[in-house]
């Protein structure tokens, strides 16, 4: 089971899209153990929901698997295989004051990485000029050296914040589990920024919450129905697991495909 980790990806977009802004002036089922009841013992109770839940979360041992987060503050999709050390993740970044959105695509293969950037509208004063090719990051040019620590990322939807943050699991069908989560527990605002929760006020603890499950254990998607408040709408966070072991795995842009990244987009990275 993977530990508890704050969602790099959202924190890597908050950077560089304020460094852009900047730029302009503007695992199995715990349910079948595969055991026998020795005759004439109690039947052993099936597991509880979040343990189950817990279970079912991807770790590092997970095989390849398609990734959708939506409703967050950074929407995410992309391809985890972290048991081949390949991670392929797209985030977006909106601004809603300027009408500005900024999208970053991350590739990690064995150890190495690579950035592409787009900027909508593109002639923004002040955007940096950056290639439209893959651009090969050199880790020792950047300031926060957890930068390639992103590619460890196996739960990109923070769905184990969720579940731990949860109460009154029950498995209402199969495979299907509803509760409540509690949103003050994402201090990493990867879910909700500061100022919606705020709003939110107690309303945040008791959010509720959906998960479903698959046959194979597998955490196919979790759904958070968040109210409104303030001037806030009420919104869906949602977080979609697919294609388990049947997913292809992320690779190294082809050589014509990529270049060294220039000072530009360190800038950017680096924040």
């Amino acid at each position: 089971m993977n530990t508890l980790r704050s969602n790099r990806f959202a924190a890597l977009a908050t950077i560089t899209v304020a460094s852009s802004l900047a730029l302009t002036g503007c695992g199995a089922s715990a349910a079948d153990t595969g055991t026998t009841t020795p005759a004439g013992a109690a039947t052993s109770a099936p597991a509880e929901p979040r343990e189950v839940l817990l279970n079912a979360i991807p770790d590092e041992k997970t095989p390849a698997y398609a990734f959708k987060v939506a409703g967050g503050t950074v929407p995410l999709t992309g391809v985890s295989d972290l048991p081949n050390k390949a991670v392929d993740v797209t985030l977006l970044q909106h601004e809603e004051e300027v009408g500005f959105t900024m999208r970053m695509d991350l590739r990690f293969v064995a150890g190495k990485a690579w950035v592409k950037f787009k900027f909508t509208p593109a002639n923004l004063a002040g955007l940096p000029k950056l290639p439209n090719k893959w651009m090969l990051v050199d880790e020792s040019k950047l300031s926060d050296k957890t930068f390639m620590e992103t590619a460890e990322e196996s739960d990109p939807g923070d769905t184990q914040l969720l579940v731990e943050s949860a109460a009154g699991l029950k498995e209402t069908s199969p495979g299907h589990y509803s509760g409540t989560t509690d949103l003050t527990k994402d201090t990493e605002e990867s879910i909700l920024d500061a100022a919606t929760l705020k709003a939110l006020g107690e309303k945040a603890k008791t959010v509720p919450f959906a998960a479903v499950v698959d046959s194979a254990g597998h955490l196919t998607s979790a759904v958070v129905k968040i109210p409104a408040a303030g001037k806030t709408k009420a919104q869906t966070y949602t977080v979609t697991y697919s294609g388990f072991g049947k997913t292809a795995s992320p690779i190294a842009p082809a050589a014509g495909d990529q270049q060294k990244a220039p000072a530009a987009a360190y800038e950017l990275l680096n924040g």
